[in-house]
């Protein structure tokens, strides 16, 4: 494949004993085997000090001259880490060698190293992150060596060693078995929330969840039998070195300069589908490197790894650590590769461990160079580090220390990335890890399977606020009184209504006659103040059903009830004028009345006509029979009574028929109002909710089977 470099066999493990390996490629701290400066041959014998310091991580380790005897040169160039605030430990004057040869305890000159960085560094200063208290001093070698002071740790030491009490040696645990089906739906349900958060959640939580579904997306739809695990550190941690040794070619380069890796270079074993994978993590063909080769059979364990040599996480290229932390937000495993004077580094813990807590079973911490540490003090620098992970970084992933140099702890290593391989689980454990890490944050907005509804008393007092704010009760009032006045004059005895005209009426001189007129209809919109009082009743509504959800759910709840809030008042007037009935068309009983009433007003008058003549004759002395004068009197009495009991009586209709105008009016606009309600606003009301409910059940949805 052209995207592909093959590179010859691998090589067998270094071994402790430095047998000849393919490539001898530690990187140890970024330091080189070289040979040491002579020593001044005419100085004469003078007093020499052997220290006990760290080594340099930026300083290449000299190459120790060949000894005479025939001792192993790995063991000649052994130097250990000290223990915490380990004091300086000067040697007798008369253990200085003669001839002025290098001190065989000291052929490194790291004496002088020390000294040099005695003026740069500040007493504040720490070496792994811990307290070591002033750097002292070294003396020149042709003065007398300086009285060693008393190391007492400090009392935050103290205090320190005091506080952690590790439960057990080894606290990493896998990740719960997850199915690829199971994250698929996972990731749906995660779908869901993102829908439904977006514009009213925390812009940063929605955009990484969106970052996250599109990641998962993209990483699944690419090769399955692939697993990528990435080599990740600082500058001068050895990764370089470590991913030459898996791999068994030099294919990263190694050395002191900062940064060494300045590209993300990648040894895949099995290359069906690993270049689509590949070009989707941004490796450049260049750094590609294949073991497809016959003589690579032996490798058939490792075939899916795609093992990453990452760029230094703290270069001073930002272009190179922008590479560095997408590979390390997209690698199926993590695995970093920590200095032993420099496993304290806060930029590791605080800007990546601490912000993929939860990620334990998708990482591991490989204490490297593990060769450069006192055998005695590496059990207590592993429970530091344990420590810091735990109360730093909030991370439990495995830890294992290896060594390029010695061979320690490689076979180890490659047997985790065998494994690994194997179970072919290692993307989706990671996918999970970053999707339990995001769906953390939306529990924030809700609660896994809630439920939330309306209560139907708040409906009902919806209903009456909204009938109130629009003046149902008052349009029904007016109905009546306009029917009831307007029948009155249509069935009541013409003789009174007559006789009321001839009286001043005062409405009339104040130029209000319009109220008493024949013609005033009743309101056909909302009486009072409508929309201020709708937006009360709306508002309790929301309040009754929303109160108790978390935030921001309230308030999406009243956004909702108030959707129709500028056209609800007319809305609700012009539904309530639908049912006021036309005061234009009168019954038509009321004619009927209105003639028989005429017909006794004019036999009252034939009457009263006729008993006047009789009068006027029987007065002159004509001949009048008293029953006629009777008579007369009778039909005049009589029409005038009966016209009077017709109108009082139609009055009374009049009155009952107003009434249940007044109760038709007063139901159909109620009806109306609650049609209007439940349409415009109940029902956004309850499409919020039943959004809620639909996030609770997405939340229940998106979280790991079995949790509570």
């Amino acid at each position: 494949m052209a995207d592909f470099e093959t590179g010859p066999p691998r090589s067998e493990h270094p071994s402790p004993s430095g047998a000849e390996p393919a490539a001898d490629h530690s990187e140890q701290g970024g330091e080189s085997e070289r040979t040491p400066p002579p020593a001044d041959s005419d100085s004469g014998p003078r007093p020499a000090f052997r220290y006990r310091v760290p080594e340099a991580p930026a300083a290449r380790r000299p190459e120790p001259a060949e000894p005479e005897d025939g001792t192993d040169p790995a063991v000649q160039d052994e130097h250990t880490a000290p223990r915490r605030g380990a004091p300086i430990v000067a040697v007798d004057a008369a253990d200085v060698e003669e001839g002025g040869r290098p001190d065989p305890d000291d052929p490194d000159n790291l004496a002088g190293w020390v000294g040099s960085l005695a003026g740069a560094v500040d007493e504040d200063d720490t070496i792994a992150g811990r307290r070591t208290g002033p750097v002292p001093t070294v003396p020149d070698r042709t003065q007398a060596p300086a009285p060693q002071p008393d190391w007492e740790p400090s009392a935050d030491d103290a205090e320190e060693e005091e506080e952690y009490r590790p439960a057990r040696r080894e606290i990493w645990q896998p990740m719960p078995a997850t199915t690829r089906a199971e994250l698929i739906s996972r990731l749906d349900a995660l779908a869901v929330l993102v829908e439904l958060g977006r514009g009213h959640f925390d812009p940063g939580l929605v955009e990484r969840a969106r970052g996250l579904l599109q990641h998962a997306g993209a990483r699944l739809r690419l090769s399955a039998d692939h697993t990528v695990i990435a080599l990740a550190g600082g500058t001068g941690s050895g990764k370089s070195s470590l991913f030459n040794a898996l791999c068994g070619l030099e294919l990263s380069r190694v050395g002191i300069t900062r940064p060494t890796t300045t590209a993300a270079h990648a040894c895949v074993w099995g290359l069906e589908g690993a270049d689509n994978l590949l070009g989707w993590l941004g490796v450049p063909p260049r750094y590609r490197h294949a073991r497809v080769s016959e003589l690579d059979r032996g490798d058939s364990d490792l075939t899916g790894l795609i093992l990453l040599d990452l760029p230094d996480h703290d270069s001073v290229r930002a272009a190179q650590t922008a590479e560095s932390d997408h590979l390390i937000r997209t690698a199926d495993l993590l695995i970093w590769v920590l200095d032993p004077q420099k496993y304290a580094d806060a930029a590791v813990h605080h800007r990546y461990l601490a912000e993929m807590a939860g990620h334990g079973a998708v990482m591991v911490a490989v204490l490297n160079q593990i060769d450069r540490i006192d055998p005695d003090e590496v059990e207590e620098l592993l429970t530091d580090l344990r420590r810091l992970l735990e109360t730093e970084s909030g991370v439990q992933p495995r830890v294992l220390t290896t060594s390029v140099v010695t061979g320690e702890g490689l076979r180890e290593l490659r047997q985790l990335l065998v494994e690994t391989v194997a179970e072919r689980r290692a993307a989706i454990d990671r996918l999970v890890a970053d999707l339990e890490q995001v769906v953390g944050d939306f529990e924030t907005y809700g609660v896994a399977g809630a439920t939330a509804e309306l209560p139907p008393p708040a409906r009902a007092a919806l209903v009456d606020r909204l009938a109130e704010a629009s003046g149902v009760e008052a349009i029904a009032d007016a109905v009546e009184s306009v029917h009831e006045r307007r029948g009155a004059r249509a069935v009541g005895w013409p003789l009174v209504r007559w006789a009321r005209r001839l009286r001043r009426d005062p409405l009339r001189a104040a130029q209000l006659g319009f109220l008493t007129s024949d013609d005033v209809q009743a309101s056909t919109g909302p009486v009072g103040a409508q929309r201020a009082e709708i937006d009360t009743a709306i508002a309790a509504a929301a309040s009754a059903a929303a109160d108790s959800l978390p935030d921001p759910w309230p308030q999406r709840v009243r956004e909702a009830g108030r959707t129709n809030l500028e056209t609800l008042p007319d809305e609700l007037g012009a539904a309530i004028a639908s049912t006021v009935p036309d005061e234009s068309v009168s019954p038509s009983w009321w004619q009927a009345v209105r003639v028989v009433q005429y017909l006794l007003v004019a036999l009252a008058g034939g009457g009263l006509v006729w008993l006047g003549a009789l009068l006027v004759g029987w007065i002159g002395g004509g001949l009048t029979e008293p029953a006629l004068l009777v008579l007369a009197a009778a039909v005049t009495i009589g029409a005038l009574l009966l016209g009077w009991l017709t109108g009082v009586g139609c009055r009374n209709l009049v009155t009952v028929e107003a009434a249940r105008r007044r109760e038709r009016v007063e139901t159909h606009g109620t009806e109306q109002v609650k049609r209007i309600a439940v349409e415009r606003v109940v029902a956004p009301i309850e499409a919020e909710i039943s959004n809620y409910e639909r996030y609770c059940q997405a939340l229940h949805e998106v979280r790991p089977a079995g949790r509570s």
